[in-house]
């Protein structure tokens, strides 16, 4: 049988003393599970360690050698268990040991350059409903699966106990709505599974159990039946999932989440970041909040009823002025219906989150990129080592184990230089397109360039020598840009984002000591060329005539001449390809070879501001607002889009730049501002937002405005709260919970609205003070 699909989770296991690699995936026939049976484990020593004494290890001679040039050998084991003994005996021995580190399941798949889209051959067999390929051939294959994904959410009484579980599962034709909830229905003719009232119909079922073992149970079967391919929710590893497995536990049975074949209870894991994942047999589970963060969403806070109500316009069925706590405990004694409809709800946002988010074909393809997992994808590191050690090893070299990589110095970052603070009319943007990968690309800046440097040798800028025909990763970007090209062509934003992730993870990758490859030659190179481009590229524009005012890392900023103001975007596209011949001729005349670098023109902004740098006569770095030719206003670093200003500074810096830009009268405007502030009218906009990184109780040393109004609703830190809202008042930081009225109008005048006014005002000759003019003792 030849079948194609997806693999969802990789597994190695110890059975009857030998190891197995376990493969769960899912296809056009459904779910399947691939065995590899036996597998040997590897690792490398070099040539001249003694022989090991281990029972089922196999030792080969090989023709491979570490980035020193030492000859290696490889250890071949019969287990996992005498290859994890082996490895911790010969560490404690201080004898190097060769990717050691690298799990067995991984290691089969990278050398096979499959990388989660599998073709199978061989023959099949049926287990616990699941399809099972024992020794198969496999292949990569290009194949994007039909999900079945499970959103899940669990309700808690007081008494530490689970009251119901909901799910909706979804999947290409169809979905499913059921609520398992504890307890009898309060009309005993519904007593038989179903209640039919409360918007309850033939697409969502409510089955009542009689107490919280049956409705564990019930869950876990429910969950065979749905066979879900990914499960989703909203903290749905460290509190759903957890709270389940825990409360299985109670009752003495495992929590057994995971596909047929060989059943494993689910795994919990939580790192030091606090981020937590799961392992489940064939079964991704997937966090809201944690998935959003690492695809670069950002919200005022991560909880389900603020990412809903900003995504969807929508938010839970108890609202955030009821006492959730009081309600759930009432809805679960009266009326239950009403606690399942909320229990459902949460599953139903958080199913039309990620459909608006897209995270899960993000992920997906993002895994058929990488080769991890679909929940790994954000582990760049591992991402790395995927692509690169099959490579490696075909260029006859073996990688350290990353526990053994030495630090070296830190390499420079990117360029910045700044000018005059001040308007500065018709400025277009001159874009370095993937400068760290074309530089990567253009110097053949790689881990194995860098040990074989001797072989047509290729120097950068700043003197390091690399490779110019012993390398990998130069190849490897040019096709993950040529995909990424081929991607926007195709108008596939999930492809395009995922490559441009991945290719802009190389750099830092390659510069921190938690990469097997490291070595400070890598980074140095990358950011020490990197800043010679961007100083050349402002030297030859500056040449040419043109004013530079900015630059930042990979990017100009240039002022346009008088006579092409009136034809910019031309201009600019032209002045973008002067650029690139420019360093197509230098690269050609002065390292001998060819350029990849491309420079773009980006935007033009028919009004620049450049605001001051404190305390010097500078223009400021990494902050400024600029007037795009449709009239909108791009802000960097400014407070308008900064988390932790209040929306009364974003509103007053937005509008008096709108003014700024189209030559609107400000001052009569500045003063009628404060004097609504002042009245109350803006009220509404003086919540500071901010975030804990620790429990109130441990602010010793310092406490800053936020920790002091924390401390009023938390003085022992037994909450433990994450976010805190308050106003300033004549009582100092008050939370919003604890506010009554009397904010404290001056501190908002001398802290939100004179920097930002000044810092805009200085540039038309006037400063706050004398546009509030005797109105200060008023104020204050």
């Amino acid at each position: 049988m030849t079948e194609t699909g997806y693999l969802l989770t990789m597994h190695s296991l110890d059975i009857n003393g030998r190891c197995e690699l376990h493969y769960y995936g899912t296809g056009d026939s459904g779910p399947f599970v691939i065995a590899i049976s036996p597998h040997k484990p590897v690792f490398f020593i070099r040539h001249d360690c003694p022989d090991q004494e281990t029972a089922g290890l196999e030792r080969k001679t090989l023709d491979l050698s570490d980035f020193d040039g030492v000859r290696v050998d490889g250890l071949y084991f019969s287990s996992l268990d005498s290859y994890f003994q082996t490895r911790r005996r010969l560490r404690d021995s201080n004898i190097r040991v060769y990717e050691s580190d690298i799990r067995a399941e991984d290691r089969f798949l990278m050398e096979r350059y499959i990388k989660c889209g599998v073709q199978i051959e061989g023959n099949v067999q049926k287990q616990n409903n699941i399809n099972v390929f024992i020794n198969p051939s496999l292949s990569p294959a290009d194949y994007r699966p039909e999900l079945r994904v499970m959103s899940l959410d669990i309700e808690t009484g007081t008494d530490g106990s689970i009251y119901s579980i909901a799910e909706h599962t979804t999947y290409a034709s169809g979905e499913f709505k059921t609520v398992l909830m504890r307890g009898e229905p309060a009309n005993p003719v519904n007593a038989a599974n179903r209640d039919s009232g409360n918007n309850y119909g033939s697409s969502q079922e409510l089955r009542y159990l009689p107490d919280e073992q049956s409705l564990l149970l019930g869950f876990e079967r429910h969950l065979q039946e749905r066979d879900p391919d990914i499960i989703v929710g909203w903290h749905v590893i460290g509190f759903d999932l957890d709270f389940i497995k825990r409360r299985s536990e109670l009752y003495g049975r495992p929590f057994t989440a995971g596909r047929g074949f060989r059943h494993r209870e689910l795994r919990i894991f939580q790192k030091r970041s606090g981020m937590y994942s799961a392992e489940a047999n064939g079964r991704i589970i997937i966090d809201g909040p944690q998935s959003l963060r690492t695809a670069f969403y950002k919200f005022e806070n991560y909880k389900l009823e603020t990412v809903a109500g900003e995504l969807l316009g929508r938010g839970k069925d108890i609202t955030p002025d009821e006492d959730k706590v009081a309600e759930i405990e009432r809805r679960f004694r009266e009326d239950k219906p009403a606690l399942a409809r909320y229990n459902l709800e949460d599953c139903v946002l958080v199913t039309e989150i990620f459909q608006k988010t897209a995270i899960i074909d993000q992920l997906v393809t993002r895994s058929l990129i990488t080769g991890l997992p679909a929940d790994k994808v954000h582990m760049s590191v591992a991402s790395f080592d995927f692509f690169m050690l099959p490579l490696v090893h075909r260029k006859g070299l073996v990688a350290i184990d990353t526990a053994d990589v030495m630090a070296g110095q830190h390499a420079a970052g990117g360029f910045v230089f700044t000018s005059a603070p001040g308007l500065y009319p018709h400025v277009i943007v001159l874009d370095f397109k993937s400068l760290y990968p074309t530089i990567i690309r253009t110097f053949f800046i790689d881990p194995v360039s860098r040990v074989r440097a001797d072989v047509s040798p290729v120097t950068t800028p700043e003197g390091i020598r690399f490779s110019s025909t012993e390398n990998v990763l130069p190849d490897f970007l040019e096709g993950l840009m040529d995909k990424r090209a081929e991607a926007k062509k195709n108008n596939d934003p999930y492809l395009s984002q995922a490559v441009k992730i991945l290719m802009n993870s190389f750099y830092g990758v390659m510069g921190t000591t938690g990469c097997r490859f490291y070595h400070p030659y890598l980074p140095t190179a990358i950011t020490g060329t990197g800043q010679w481009i961007l100083k050349t590229c402002r030297a030859y524009l500056t040449d040419l005539g043109y004013e530079v005012i900015y630059g930042d890392t990979d990017s100009l900023f240039v002022c346009m001449k008088p006579e092409e103001q009136n034809r910019v975007d031309a201009a600019g596209a032209e002045l973008a390809e002067q650029v690139n011949n420019h360093f197509i001729n230098l690269m050609k005349s002065d390292f001998g070879i060819e350029s990849k670098l491309e420079i773009e023109f980006e935007k033009h902004y028919t009004k620049f501001f450049l605001p001051p740098m404190r305390y010097t006569s500078e223009g400021a770095r990494k902050r400024y607002a600029g007037m795009l030719e449709d009239g909108t206003i791009d802000f960097k670093g400014l407070e308008t889009v900064r988390s932790d200003w209040t929306d009364l500074a974003k509103k007053f810096q937005q509008d008096l730049f709108f003014r700024f830009f189209n030559d609107m009268e400000l001052a009569g405007w500045i003063k009628g501002f404060v004097e609504d502030l002042k009245t109350g009218s803006f009220d509404g906009l003086l919540i500071y937002k901010r975030q804990l990184n620790r429990k109130t109780s441990e602010y010793v040393k310092s406490t800053p405005p936020h920790v002091k109004a924390a401390l009023k609703l938390d003085p022992d830190g037994s909450k433990n709260l994450r976010n805190v809202s308050y106003i300033m008042t004549a009582e100092g930081p008050t939370p919003v919970e604890m506010y009554s009225g009397g904010a404290d109008y001056s501190h908002y005048i001398e802290k939100q609205i004179r920097p930002i006014a000044d810092g805009v005002l200085f540039a038309a000759g006037r400063d706050f003070d004398s546009i509030i003019e005797g109105q200060q003792l008023d104020l204050f």
